[in-house]
């Protein structure tokens, strides 16, 4: 049985077919992870049988539900923006343009800020103020006409909303049994809200549910009816289903090939080099590339592969099938020369002689052995030399000038005390340094070989002492870590046990229950929020984050978040001062992380900055990049190195006092970085500076 083993795990054939298995079985895998990312929109399919059962049906609606309050609340209707009813009783502060436009005429004219100089302003530059205004209602219109696209697509949702003045529907229909009568509908008036089916947590927008607090109250007349007809229902669920069909059938795939490809990459590595013949390991032409080679071109391989797959995948925009074939070819090479490579290095390592046939290790050989044989033929070739030498000087000498014959005894004496006092206190360095000691250097005078060790075992120290400093430093990152991370966890788990004990000796009926139901809501809130925070940090941390590169209108978006955030703002008591170097910069970026950052990046201001200070967002092109920057002043001393504020769990405000968990800007720093771009910290006095720089969109 085990001859019969034998002869099959080390024939050549065996060995190239598993081999060429292995390939295809990658190949296959490659092939169906690309069917999934090009074909499949929806990933909770792989889950939920049906459709109507799934998150992302109610979604859609609530989804739909805040953006119609969205579109009643700024825009009204078309024919508003039209007439300029958005910029009518526009400020100097609600348009960056104007604002900008206002300071320039402030520092012109040399005036002070104040109520008679807005008046002037307004007289004055009346022509480019109604120019700007112009501007700010195409982009409006802009805006309106993509919401209501993105409401009409795909088609089947029916709408209408009004808050008792304006309307926006795509029916005419404000009979409420004409949305209720469908299979998914949301239903929002003064009755409360409705929607069918409820799947997945609440996600209307603030200020959607402010507006339904509203109407529950009576002081707001907003309707906003919506239901999915049956044709779009079918679309949807036709959809569903061909993804689920697709994720299934392709997940199945994969897992075969992985477990066929594991199977015989296994068998490969028992396998490799050996022959039925002998035991001995046989190599053919690639295992005489050098082991240390060997590594970094499989180093470079995954390296480059990892770097260009972004590229590969960004041209599916130019031509799918283009793309897979470049997928493909890619994987098919990269494959075989891995796989290749590594089984190589397998050989040497069965073989025993993986380091002696590196390239390192035979370069050192020869180097030593060369100095091998020159100090143990050089001493003896220069004593001899010396001697005869001495001999010869001191035979002339002592026949023309005898007394000369100690004056060179002194001199050579001289020299070899002169040489023995430089190795010691060589030796002395070494010693010191081998006690801890690297603040101690070896000072030697003049040139020579023996300067030239000191220096090099004084630089030797240097580096000892920088890596004992960053492992001090190291060490006491993970013990702060530790104890941030544990602080952030009990305090509100402390609260939570706290208020639960409070809850069961008083009972539900206790006067006190609302107010410990509303401390276990918010803490329990709060560590749902920690919990997310860490789980996204890690999922950027592992590169498991598809990124999708789109034109993104870096004016329009900070204009939309500002908007989004405007009660925060409110709230806050912060002037906005938001400059840009053009009305239009487009950047190459994914929108939605891109969002995500510059919503970090506010909520750090709201959180930290000095309460009616100003924050000043300035929006920068250059030639090849567009850059975002964010200054304000901090309410709190900033007294810690501006490169430990991105590291996770660190915060400005070290009592951790407020609200935070140290992981925004962290978070922020990832998703700049797998955008490749970038994001910068700077402190100055109190004033913080955040920028983030990515590339430009070129058409």
């Amino acid at each position: 049985m085990a001859t019969r083993w034998k002869r099959f795990n080390r024939s050549t054939l065996n060995k190239t077919i598993a081999f060429s298995l292995f390939v295809l079985c990658i190949l296959v895998g490659v092939n169906s992870g690309l069917n999934i990312f090009l074909n499949v929109e929806n990933y909770e399919s792989v889950t939920v049988e049906k459709y109507l059962e799934s998150n992302s049906l109610s979604n859609e609606l609530r989804y739909s539900a805040s953006r119609l309050e969205y579109v009643l609340r700024n825009y009204k209707s078309e024919k508003y923006i039209k007439s300029g009813g958005t910029v009518k009783n526009i400020d100097v502060e609600d348009s960056w343009q104007l604002t900008n436009l206002y300071n320039n005429f402030i520092t012109e004219n040399n005036y002070e800020d104040g109520e008679e100089t807005v008046k002037l302003f307004w007289i004055q530059k009346n022509d480019e103020i109604q120019a700007i205004k112009e501007i700010i209602k195409k982009s409006d219109l802009a805006n309106y006409e993509q919401i209501i696209y993105d409401l009409n697509n795909p088609e089947g949702l029916k709408y209408y909303a009004t808050d008792g003045v304006n309307i926006c529907t795509n029916t005419d229909d404000p009979d409420k049994e004409f949305y209720n009568t469908r299979k998914a509908y949301v239903l929002i008036d003064d009755t409360g809200v409705e929607i069918y089916p409820e799947n997945g947590d609440s996600s209307y927008s603030p200020s959607l549910l402010d507006r339904i607090k509203n109407i529950e109250g009576g002081s707001d007349e907003t309707i906003i009816y919506i239901g999915i007809t049956d044709e779009g229902l079918a679309t949807r669920i036709e959809k569903w289903n061909n993804d689920r069909e697709t994720l299934i059938k392709n997940i199945i795939l994969i897992t075969i090939c992985f477990i066929l490809a594991i199977m015989c990459f296994i068998f490969l590595l028992i396998a490799i080099g050996k022959k039925v013949e002998d035991e001995e390991i046989h190599y053919i032409f690639i295992d005489k590339i050098y082991s240390d080679i060997n590594l970094l071109i499989i180093t470079s391989i995954v390296t480059v592969s990892i770097l260009q797959f972004d590229h590969i995948i960004n041209i599916r925009h130019i031509n799918v099938n283009l793309m897979k074939l470049a997928m493909l070819s890619t994987s098919l090479l990269v494959v075989t020369f891995f796989l290749a490579l590594f089984l190589s290095i397998v050989k040497h390592l069965k073989d025993g002689n993986i380091i002696k046939y590196s390239f390192i290790f035979i370069s050192l050989s020869k180097i030593l052995e060369i100095l091998i044989k020159i100090i143990s033929s050089g001493p003896l070739m220069l004593k001899t030399m010396s001697t005869i030498v001495i001999l010869m000087i001191l035979t002339i000498i002592s026949v023309k000038y005898p007394p000369s014959i100690f004056i060179v005894l002194l001199i050579s004496a001289y020299v070899v005390y002169n040489k023995i006092k430089l190795f010691s206190k060589i030796q002395d360095g070494i010693r010191i340094a081998k006690e801890g000691d690297y603040e101690n250097k070896i000072v030697l005078h003049g040139n020579g070989e023996f300067k030239s060790l000191a220096d090099d075992i004084n630089a030797i120290t240097d580096g000892l002492k920088i890596a004992v400093q960053n492992g001090v430093k190291s060490e006491r990152l993970k013990t702060e870590l530790i104890t941030n991370v544990s602080h952030d966890i009990k305090t509100p788990l402390t609260s939570i046990i706290s208020y639960v004990d409070l809850l069961k000796r008083e009972g539900l009926q206790s006067v006190n229950a609302p107010k410990y139901l509303d401390v276990l809501d918010r803490k329990s809130s709060r560590l749902k929020i920690l919990t997310e925070d860490l789980f996204e940090a890690a999922k950027l941390t592992s590169g498991n984050i598809k990124v999708n590169f789109e034109k993104v209108n870096i004016n329009a978006l900070v204009s939309q978040i500002l908007g989004e955030l405007d009660e925060k703002i409110q709230e806050s008591k912060l002037g906005f001062k938001v400059s840009a170097t053009s009305e239009k910069i487009l950047a190459n970026a994914d929108g939605r992380f891109l969002s995500r950052v510059m919503e970090n990046l506010l909520s750090n201001i709201f959180k930290y900055a000095l309460k009616g200070s100003r924050v000043y967002i300035d929006i920068v092109e250059t030639n090849h990049e567009v850059a975002v920057c964010f200054k304000n002043v901090s309410a709190n001393e900033l007294n810690i190195p501006v490169e430990e504020l991105m590291e996770r769990f660190k915060r400005g405000d070290e009592s951790r006092n407020s609200e935070g968990n140290g992981l925004g800007l962290a978070i922020a720093k990832s998703l700049m970085e797998v955008q490749n771009g970038e994001l910068e910290l700077s402190i100055d006095g109190d004033l913080f500076k955040a920028e983030i720089k990515m590339p430009l969109y070129k058409s």
